[in-house]
């Protein structure tokens, strides 16, 4: 292979493995302070659960379940299998949300119609509920179920992270082999892993919403070796007794 050739494939090795080392840790960064936060998210639930309402003039922004009247300015109920939005538009107070999502149409969303005063459910910061006539819906906007997925979305970031701090750092440390060699069959095998850990994180997830984010992160720690050993068998079934071959980027 011409010398210009290499040199020219070894500048792009490294732009696109620095980029891919600055992506990864940006991305671990990110996971780590997700998590961190998830104990935190864990205390905001509990307390919202146990919440009261509130005692008379409570302040705004207290950990009790205060009542706020505003005036309905729209509805948007939009069902279908890929465009789903049941959002509710309000004006009121300024700690009242201007648009709420509400979750589904029923049993409140769909009765509602513009200039309709409604009564809104305040936890903190959260519009957590609206009533109208005796009828009460549940709004989206509840720390209910956050720390789990949290949990997940952080876990997958940090299987992305970790494999784009993994392959840049590979790139970098011998670009003009890669070069004038091929990418080494490793990072492909590490993608295929990586993306098979952050799949986990979707079972994950679920065993989080019924266990909590601790048992969730067991859970995930628990799938990644057969995860890990199913991609290597995988990939020498297909080999066979052929030796890895290096990825050529050209």
């Amino acid at each position: 292979m011409p010398p210009a050739v290499v040199r020219r494939r070894a500048v792009r090795h490294r732009v696109w493995g620095l980029c891919s080392a600055l992506a990864g840790f940006v991305l671990l960064l990110l996971a780590v302070t997700g998590l961190a936060a998830v104990p935190d998210l864990m205390d905001d639930e509990r307390a919202y659960e146990a919440a009261v309402p509130c005692a008379p003039r409570a302040a705004a922004g207290a950990g009790c379940l205060r009542p706020v009247e505003a005036t309905v300015v729209r509805t948007v109920i939009r069902d279908e299998v890929k465009n789903e939005e049941f959002t509710l538009r309000l004006t009121g107070p300024p700690e009242v949300p201007g648009e709420l999502d509400m979750g589904h149409s029923d049993p409140l969303l769909e009765r509602l119609r513009p200039g309709d005063r409604v009564t809104v459910t305040m936890w903190r910061d959260h519009a957590t509920a609206v009533s109208r006539d005796g009828l009460t819906q549940q709004s989206a906007d509840t720390p209910v179920g956050e720390p789990p997925f949290v949990t997940a979305l952080m876990l997958a970031l940090l299987s992305v992270g970790a494999y784009a701090l993994y392959a840049g750092g590979v790139v970098l440390a011998r670009a003009r082999h890669h070069a004038e060699w091929g990418l080494p069959a490793s990072l492909v095998t590490r993608g295929k892993q990586s993306f098979g850990a952050a799949l986990c994180t979707l079972p994950a997830l679920i065993v989080g919403d019924l266990a909590g984010p601790l048992v969730a992160v067991a859970a995930w720690l628990a799938m990644l070796p057969p995860v890990h050993l199913a991609v290597l068998r995988w990939e020498r079934r297909g080999r066979g007794r052929h030796a890895a071959v290096p990825v050529s980027v050209r």
